[in-house]
This record gives structure tokens, C-alpha cells and sequence, in this order.
């Protein structure tokens, strides 16, 4: 017994002392009327004391008995209101002591103690209305969710035409989740009972609940159903967030895909505008601000959606995590990629197991180029999602997800053969999934396999034709094989509804650029000692591309020039122009000139592994590669095959065969290029080269051994100095080079040959491109070593 009742009980046993004085000369009925008089009177002990004499001293009268158990339940007397009533007695009570026996019960006993009491009193009794309502709506209270579904249903099944009934059990049916089913109730009431306030608040509960408050909010306002302050500012605020919901879900397949944030965008408005009209909690505002800073950044407003974030942060709020996470999408979408780090690193910090943020992290290092940095993210978040229970919902990034991602880390640094590692056990595993067959369709167009690009991405666009990035896949892989017809038709088909996909966007400025004209220049420079004099020598190719002529012809013009001397005097120049033809598969140019001057050449792709071509040229005047030798006047024709697996293997075999003045010289040549190493700032390949020339006569002004071969392997290394990580497309690289052999000339001994340089090639942007290289090189002449210095220049450029 507590300190209070047991405080109260020595109170009443005082009262009854004096009143056993007193009481004699006091019938039992007018001590009786004495203790209802001081209970109308809320002097509850008083009158309890009173009553539990007369039942104490009359113990045959049972209202005495029940007058004070109901008596002493109003004075908290609860435990001598247990003590003196059993279920036996409980359930023959009158419902007012059954009343007063349930209150004490239920609040000084625990539930299960109550809810045995119950069942003993009701296993007597049956059933009774007012007591299993009292217990439906104390096991509610008292949050015993199991207990309020059995004495919902008991209720119900007992009393199956009480409103009463169906109310509670509709609300035990929502507190566990199942408000469907609470739907459907509350559905029913609202036929029998229609226009009841009460009723109406219930079901816009219950669809706020279920996550439909665009129907709530239709019943609130065009049906004018009642509902609270809260109820409608719920009801407006979540629906902004269910349109927020609906753009995340964005696809390739929805023409208009910002309208679901823009219906947000508005909603969200209304939603603050009723929050400030009532008033509402401060959280309340705050909350519905977050959902600005996420619907600004959906929609690509990233400035709006910073101020937000900025304005709640000099406000003192703590913003929560998912609004955190759209203001570093807001600065990642400015490139402003060191900001977003700082709070995804917060992020992290405070959960370094949270998917989102491992996924936003990966990409934010990648957004920098920060590889070595984004490969752990990339691992945590790859394992954690292949460990991920099956029964829980599907992730957007998924493990499949992951391991697509994993193999275009790869391929973005050029490290193919790891991505198709990476890529080959999920493509036999699941080779219709969709998002794989894209993967390797980009993987193959990047290794230039397009094909194989070609026949992924089809595959894809079959499965679904509303799939943009398939379709406009499978149009940039016919692209690169020459269909432009295809690339074309495709690019303006999707370009109108879809330009802010990346994928449709990429292609678009592609085609911009196919129908602009184009110069290309390369520049060839040369010194060096030829016997006792030295000579230097220069050679120029300048072309102008126009704009198409049609899908498959542009036409050119053509400058070249050829100077050298002292030591051997060569000069020529011409001009010169033609058609350059690209078909599916083929590429052919055709030039005529000046002074008898005519070329053909032409390429035809067999498949993604071989190439061969064909060229032509008469009156041509020459530069010999990495020479100081020139020669015009001749006549020159050749064929080579070529073969490349991927982007990091190829070789070639070709023939050469030149008429010259008082010569005819002939070339048999074979080389092959493997890369070692590829990471994204640094690239090293090694090659092979293996060449015999032979000349029908060699007393000519020009070097011409009647037999020479050369054997030598070359190793260059490219670095990145610098890549604007905001675009991706301006790069800086240092091209590092060194070449060893041996040269076999007929009538000499056999000497080694090398040479080494340095060079650096600039990228520009989508549409320009300058390369240039020094270099040295120590070659045999006739049985006896020189060295010389050669520089190149190229460069092309769109206009």
C-alpha cells in the first residue's frame, strides 16, 4: 500500500471511530442519507467512511456495499475497492459499481492485471457494453496494441450494431498499421452516420496516414469535409511531398518531367502561406522549408535552393539530413563540388553506414576526379548493398546498381578490361536487365566496339522503346559506324521533350557539331647535319571542311607545302580540293589539285576488330616520317589491314610502293601497341614496330639504302597536369616518349637507332584540339650515326 492511501485509510479509520461514538443515537437510514449528502457534496472520504460502517455493520444490504465502492473509488480508496470486490461479485454489480471497480482497476493495477479482471468478470457476466468499450479504449491508452485488437473484435462481434464499436475498432486497426482495413470501416460509418464531423476527421486521418493527402486535401477542400488546422496543413504539406516523391521517380519515359515538382513547387506554397495564416509551430515551418530546399533542387532551381538552406542555417535550424543532402546535389549541380564534400562529410560522420550517403560521396569524389578517394565509398557501399536482406524493399541503387556503377569507374579512368571483369559475371547472370545492357553498350562505344555497342543497346530499346538512353544509345553507336541517317532522325525525334536527359543532351551537341565545318593542321619541322651542312626542313597539310553537304559528303580545300634545305633543296606547294564521303562502315576522300596533283584514299570497317584501307596519290611530294629527307614528283599507292581489341590493344601490317624520279622504292611494315598501365591521371603503352624498304637504286640525292629493316620498340607515357573537373571536357596532358632498335642496311653493319621527345596535347572543349612534341633522334645514314631534331604541330577545329 502506498504512503497516500495508506495516509487515507488511517483517515477514514478515524472518521469511523467518531462516528461509532456518535452513531447511536443516528438510524442506519439517516446515516445513509448523512453519507450521500456529503458525496453530492464531493466530500468523498467523509461519505466513504460512512457508507463502509453501514457495510460493515449491515452486511446483508448490498447497497451499502455498492454505494461505497462507487464512493470510494471517487476518493481514490482503490485499494479497499479492490479488496473487497472479486469478479463474482463484479459481475453482478450494478454498471455504476462495475464502473467504479474498472476505474480503480485501471489506474492503479497494470493492464495485465486489469485485462485478467475483465476477462474473469465478462467469462461470469457474457458480455457488457459499457466495460468492453472502457477496456477497447484503455488497452488503445495504454498503447497494448494486441489487447486493443482482441477487445476491438470482442467488442464488435458482442455489440455489432453500436457505432461505438465500429469506431474503436477501426482506430486499434489503425494504431497497429492496417488502415485499409480502418478505411473500410470508417467508410461503412460514414454511410450510416453521413455529414458527422467526428467520422470525416477519421478517414482524412487515416488517407494522411496512408500517404494519400491529395485525396485529403480534395475531401477538405472541394468536398468541405471537416478537419483540423493540423489536419489540413498536413494534408497540403504532404501532398507537396508526394509530388516531390513522384519527380524523384523521373524517368526517360515521361515527356514532361518537371511537372510533378513544379505541382510541388506550388503546393509547398500554399502549404506555408496556411501554416503562418494559423499560426503553426515553429517545427512545422521549418519542416516545410526543408521540403523547398529539396524541391528547388529537383527542379534545377539550385540558387533558390540554397538561399533556403543558407536562410535556415543563420537562423540557427539544424536541417535535417535529407534536406542536407539535396543542398550538397544543389552545390555538386553548381560544381561547386568542395561544398557539397563539406556536408556529405558531416553526413558521413554521423552515419558512415547511411547508403545515400556513401552513393552521394562516391560521386562527389568522382565529380572531382578524386578516384583513390571515391574507390573506398564505392566499396562500402557495393558490399553493404550485396549483403542487403531480399525481403527488405528495393533500393533505386541497388547491388546491380552498385556493380553498373563500379564497371563506368572503370571505364571512365579508360581501365576497360577491370570494367568488363567487373561487368561479365552480372551480364550472364541477368543479360536482359536493362540497365546492364546500357552498361555495356556505353563500355563497348567507350572501347570503340560499336557493333557490340550497337547490338546491346538494341537489345535494350526492344524491351522498352520508351527507354531514351537505350534508343539514343543505339543512334550514337550507328553514329560512330557512319549511319547518320539514324543519329539524326533519333536526336531531333527525342531533343524537344528530353533535352535536360544527359544522354540526349550529349547526343544533341553532337550533331551540333557534325553539321559545323572544320580545319584540321599539321605541321612537320626538321634540323639537322647532312654530311658537312646542316638542313632543316618543313612541311605543312592544311584542310577546310565545310558543313554537310548532305548526310553522307562534305566537300574540302586543301594548302601544302614542302621546304628544305640547304643541304638537300626541296620545295613544292599546292592547292587543292575534293569531297570527303562517310557511309555506314566506309570513309573515303577523293582530292584533286594543282600541278597534276590527285588523291584517293578509303577505309572500309569490316567489323569492331578489323579495318582495311586503300590510298592513292599522284605528283605527291614527301617528308619521310622522323627524317630530314624529302622527295617529290612520285607516284604512291598502298593497302593496310589493322586490327584492334578494345581500346588498349591494335596492330597493322601495310604496303607501300612509290614511283620516283630515277627510283622506285617499295615498304613492308608491321607494328602492334599494348597499354601496360591506365589509371585516370596517367597512361602508359608500349609499342613494336618492325619495317623493310628496299630501293631500286640508291645513287639518289635522297637517302636510299637498296635494302634496309628496322626493328624497334617504343614506350610512352602520358600524365594529366590539369581537367577542369567542372565540364570534363578541357584536359591538359605531358606526353613522355622513348624509342630503342637496331637498323640493318644492306653493305653496312648493323647499328642501333633512337630517339626521345616530349609533347603535350590540349583538349578544348567539345570542338578544338592542339597537340605538339619535340624531339631527337640518332638514326644510321649510310653505315654511319646522325642526329637530328623533329617537332610536330596538330590541331583541328570546329567553326
Amino acid at each position: 500500500m502506498g504512503y497516500k492511501n495508506l495516509h487515507l485509510s488511517l483517515f477514514v479509520g478515524a472518521l469511523l471511530f467518531v462516528n461509532s461514538l456518535s452513531g447511536y443515537a443516528l438510524p442506519a437510514e439517516e446515516q445513509y442519507e448523512k453519507a450521500l449528502e456529503l458525496n453530492k457534496s464531493a466530500r468523498y472520504i467523509e461519505s466513504a467512511a460512512i457508507l463502509k460502517s453501514l457495510m460493515i455493520s449491515n452486511p446483508g444490504i448490498e447497497r451499502y456495499k455498492s454505494d461505497y465502492i462507487a464512493v470510494a473509488s471517487s476518493a481514490k480508496l482503490c485499494d479497499d475497492v479492490i479488496a473487497v470486490s472479486n469478479s463474482n461479485y463484479a459481475a453482478k454489480a450494478p454498471s455504476y459499481v462495475q464502473d467504479a471497480i474498472f476505474s480503480c482497476y485501471a489506474n492503479t493495477q497494470e493492464f495485465s492485471i486489469t485485462d485478467a479482471f475483465v476477462k474473469s468478470i465478462l467469462k461470469i457476466q457474457g458480455k457488457n457494453e459499457a466495460i468492453e468499450l472502457r477496456m477497447t479504449a484503455l488497452a488503445r491508452d495504454k498503447k497494448e496494441l494486441n489487447a486493443a485488437l482482441y477487445w476491438s473484435e470482442r467488442f464488435l462481434k458482442d455489440y455489432p450494431k453500436s457505432i461505438s464499436a465500429w469506431e474503436l475498432r477501426a482506430g486499434a486497426l489503425q494504431d497497429v498499421g492496417e488502415r485499409f482495413a480502418a478505411l473500410q470501416i470508417y467508410e461503412d460509418i460514414n454511410q450510416i452516420k453521413p455529414r458527422n464531423p467526428e467520422t470525416q476527421q477519421q478517414i482524412i486521418q487515416v488517407l494522411l496516414d496512408m500517404g494519400i493527402p491529395h485525396l485529403a486535401l480534395n475531401l477538405i477542400n472541394k468536398q468541405g469535409w471537416s478537419a483540423s488546422n493540423n489536419q489540413k496543413l498536413r494534408a497540403v504539406h504532404d501532398s507537396g511531398a508526394v509530388d516531390l516523391r513522384w519527380a524523384a521517380a523521373d524517368s526517360a519515359v515521361a515527356p514532361n518531367r518537371f511537372n510533378s515538382t513544379d505541382a510541388g513547387l506550388k503546393t509547398l506554397t500554399e502549404a506555408l502561406q496556411y501554416a503562418k495564416s494559423i499560426d503553426a509551430p515553429k517545427d512545422q515551418v521549418i519542416a516545410i522549408q526543408c521540403d523547398f530546399i529539396v524541391a528547388y533542387s529537383r527542379r534545377k532551381q539550385w540558387d533558390k535552393a540554397l538561399e533556403t538552406y543558407q536562410q535556415l542555417l543563420n537562423d540557427g535550424v539544424t536541417v535535417p539530413n535529407y534536406a542536407q543532402s539535396a543542398a550538397a546535389s544543389s552545390y555538386s549541380a553548381k560544381h561547386e563540388f568542395a561544398k557539397a564534400e563539406v556536408i556529405l562529410r558531416q553526413l558521413y560522420a554521423q552515419n558512415p553506414k547511411d547508403l545515400d550517403v556513401l552513393e552521394a560521396l562516391y560521386f562527389n569524389m568522382v565529380d572531382q576526379d578524386q578516384f583513390s578517394n571515391a574507390k573506398p565509398f564505392l566499396d562500402q557501399l557495393t558490399a553493404q548493398l550485396r549483403a542487403r536482406p531480399k525481403y527488405l524493399p528495393k533500393r533505386d541503387f541497388d547491388y546491380t546498381s552498385a556493380i553498373i556503377e563500379a564497371v563506368s569507374f572503370e571505364a571512365y579512368q579508360e581501365r576497360y578490361q577491370a570494367a568488363n571483369q567487373k561487368l561479365a559475371p552480372l551480364l550472364s547472370s541477368i543479360p536482359s536487365n536493362a540497365d546492364m545492357l546500357k552498361t555495356a553498350g556505353s563500355l563497348k562505344e567507350s572501347e570503340g566496339m560499336h557493333r557490340a555497342a550497337a547490338d546491346y543497346y538494341e537489345i535494350a530499346a526492344k524491351q522498352d522503346p520508351q527507354d531514351v538512353e537505350a534508343r539514343i544509345g543505339y543512334a550514337n553507336s550507328r553514329m560512330s559506324q557512319g549511319d547518320i541517317s539514324t543519329f539524326i532522325s533519333t536526336v531531333n525525334e527525342l531533343k524537344p521533350g528530353y533535352a535536360d536527359i544527359t544522354a540526349v543532351k550529349n547526343a544533341a551537341e553532337r550533331l551540333d557539331i557534325y553539321q559545323e565545318g572544320y580545319v584540321t593542321g599539321n605541321f612537320v619541322l626538321g634540323n639537322g647535319d647532312y654530311g658537312s651542312q646542316k638542313n632543316n626542313n618543313r612541311t605543312s597539310d592544311l584542310r577546310v571542311y565545310s558543313a554537310p553537304i548532305n548526310e553522307n559528303f562534305r566537300g574540302f580545300a586543301r594548302y601544302r607545302d614542302l621546304n628544305s634545305g640547304p643541304a638537300i633543296p626541296v620545295t613544292d606547294q599546292g592547292v587543292g580540293g575534293g569531297v570527303k564521303y562517310t557511309g555506314i562502315n566506309q570513309e573515303a576522300e577523293v582530292e584533286v589539285g594543282s600541278a597534276g596533283y590527285a588523291r584517293i584514299e578509303g577505309t572500309q570497317t569490316l567489323n569492331d576488330n578489323w579495318a582495311v584501307g586503300a590510298s592513292y596519290e599522284r605528283n605527291a611530294f614527301y617528308l619521310f616520317p622522323g627524317s630530314l629527307y624529302a622527295t617529290y614528283g612520285g607516284n604512291v599507292g598502298g593497302l593496310d589491314l589493322k586490327w584492334k581489341d578494345g581500346d588498349t590493344r591494335n596492330a597493322a601490317v601495310g604496303y607501300r610502293y612509290w614511283v620516283l624520279p630515277s627510283n622506285n622504292r617499295q615498304q613492308i611494315f608491321g607494328t602492334a601497341s599494348q597499354r601496360l598501365f591506365t589509371q585516370y591521371n596517367y597512361k602508359i603503352d608500349v609499342s613494336a614496330w618492325i619495317g623493310n624498304q628496299q630501293n631500286s637504286n640508291s645513287n639518289v640525292s635522297y637517302f636510299s639504302p637498296v635494302n634496309q629493316t628496322e626493328y624497334s620498340s617504343t614506350l610512352n607515357f602520358r600524365l594529366l597536369q590539369w581537367r577542369d573537373i567542372a565540364t570534363k571536357k578541357y584536359d591538359f596532358w605531358h606526353r613522355f616518349y622513348g624509342s630503342y632498335g637496331v637498323v640493318t642496311q644492306a653493305n653496312y653493319s648493323t647499328l642501333p637507332m633512337n630517339n626521345y621527345g616530349y609533347g603535350q596535347d590540349f583538349n578544348v572543349g567539345d570542338k578544338r584540339t592542339l597537340s605538339w612534341g619535340v624531339g631527337k633522334t640518332s638514326f644510321p645514314f649510310n653505315g654511319a650515326k646522325s642526329s637530328y631534331i623533329t617537332g610536330y604541330l596538330n590541331f583541328e577545329s570546329r567553326f
